[in-house]
């Protein structure tokens, strides 16, 4: 899809006005206002200053497109400071011993919009890259492709597969996961977990195939050789894929069928069996507050996310859906409250699936928001909305994170989090 460039970058400016004006570093040039009057508004475009050249550009986070005398766009940056960088784009002499790109040489127009946090600037760098550089935006991306773990569970031999592209249903997927390696570690704690086939080869020549060292110990039912049929397999391993993706609470009914059969077990004094379901549960548990976390049904996959706005005072909600990034109006901190029951209604699949908007590819959409999820420098708070959540837990870690201004203090909100279960006993581009 091609954007139009007006409307994703909005406000405009000639290089040469700001070229032949004074550059004049005032001593306010703080990409984010220090002020903490309530009554500041976010400033959405320099249209609202009257002055002209530098003063005219905002010292504020930007995302911006410089053309050429052609309209040929030629760089798309973001920056923390518009005017500090532009000004230092246009240094003449001293930007050609630095080996960088000297604007006043070759650029007549600049495209921007000012952006109040890291996540809005890749949200929006990643819509104008997309849109004036459609055959190689991909490379001009800070982040990497995200990665999905998926499952056909009715395939004549199933198996875990881990993949960049996102698979539709009847499959299970989930996902996104931040790299290959992650995504491989998940599956092999889930085949542990439930005792899967680890070599897919042998599994193939099922029912003559050689059992390998698992069946020994116990941990592999060996459908290879026959000792289970490749139906029952099936099951058990889709079990396994309704677990990862947590079909209809699967998660919740295997940890109470564990715990039963423990109890069941201690009542015949087996406590071999019992070890080993205790043992289980605490595998299941580790991963339930660990690597389960990062990733979700993609089926209903979908998050509300909170970052700072251009000033302090302000909260620029979003919601990230599959292929899509709804961003709302600004509010003042103060009244985020009166505001938070219309976000969390708008993530209903009934009503922000009926709402137009702009259809991104899925996986690119969810590679964003997971790499700003866990990037250190990200300050925003980002709530999984795939299953329903109380309104007073999303209050209390909005509290939470408005209360913590160093990302390191923040607590990691996730799935295990909201709630838990209950057991019972500057990037550039040229």
């Amino acid at each position: 899809m091609i954007e139009n460039i007006a409307d994703l970058l909005p406000d405009l400016v000639s290089l040469a006005e700001l070229i032949n004006s004074p550059v004049d570093l005032a001593p306010h040039d703080n990409p984010r206002p220090t002020d903490d009057n309530e009554t500041e508004e976010p400033e959405d475009s320099p249209g609202k200053n009257t002055a002209g050249g530098w003063k005219a550009i905002p010292a504020k986070p930007a995302v911006y497109t410089c053309f050429s005398s052609e309209g040929t766009p030629v760089a798309a940056v973001t920056t923390a400071n518009l005017r500090k960088a532009l000004q230092n784009r246009v240094a003449g002499e001293s930007e050609s011993k630095r080996n960088r790109l000297n604007y006043a040489e070759f650029v007549q127009t600049i495209r921007f919009r000012c952006v109040g946090s890291a996540f809005a600037a890749s949200w929006w760098y990643y819509r104008t890259v997309r849109s004036l550089f459609p055959s190689r935006y991909a490379a001009m991306l800070a982040w990497k492709p995200a990665w999905f773990i998926t499952l056909e569970p009715v395939a004549e031999y199933p198996k875990f597969q881990i993949s960049s592209q996102r698979c539709a249903a009847p499959a299970i997927c989930v996902g996104p996961l931040l790299s290959r390696r992650q995504a491989r570690e998940l599956v092999q704690s889930i085949e542990d977990l439930f005792d899967l086939c680890r070599y897919h080869d042998i599994l193939q020549q099922a029912p003559h195939g050689t059992p390998c060292t698992y069946k020994e110990l116990g941990r592999c039912p060996a459908p290879c050789d026959g000792s289970l049929s490749m139906a029952e397999y099936q099951r058990q391993i889709a079990t396994a894929g309704h677990f990862l993706a947590d079909h209809f609470n699967a998660r919740t009914q295997w940890f109470e069928q564990q715990e039963s059969q423990i109890r069941q077990a201690a009542s015949r004094m087996d406590f071999r069996l019992a070890a080993m379901c205790k043992r289980k549960l605490d595998m299941a548990d580790k991963l339930n507050q660990g690597e389960l976390a990062q990733v979700h049904n993609m089926d209903k996959w979908k998050y509300l996310i909170f970052q700072r706005g251009k000033t302090r005072q302000w909260i620029a909600p979003f919601v990230a859906g599959p292929g899509w990034v709804a961003e709302f109006p600004e509010v003042k901190e103060s009244h985020v409250n009166e505001q938070l029951p219309a976000w969390t209604q708008f993530c209903n699949p009934g009503v922000s699936d009926c709402i137009p908007r702009n259809i991104f590819p899925i996986e690119e959409v969810a590679a964003l928001v997971t790499y700003h999820k866990y990037r250190p420098a990200d300050a925003g708070l980002y709530i999984p909305m795939g299953e329903p959540i109380g309104i007073d837990i999303i209050y209390q870690a909005m509290h939470i994170w408005l209360n913590h201004n160093e990302q390191d203090d923040m607590p990691e909100m996730n799935s295990t989090d909201l709630p838990s279960r209950n057991r019972s006993g500057e990037k550039s581009a040229l």
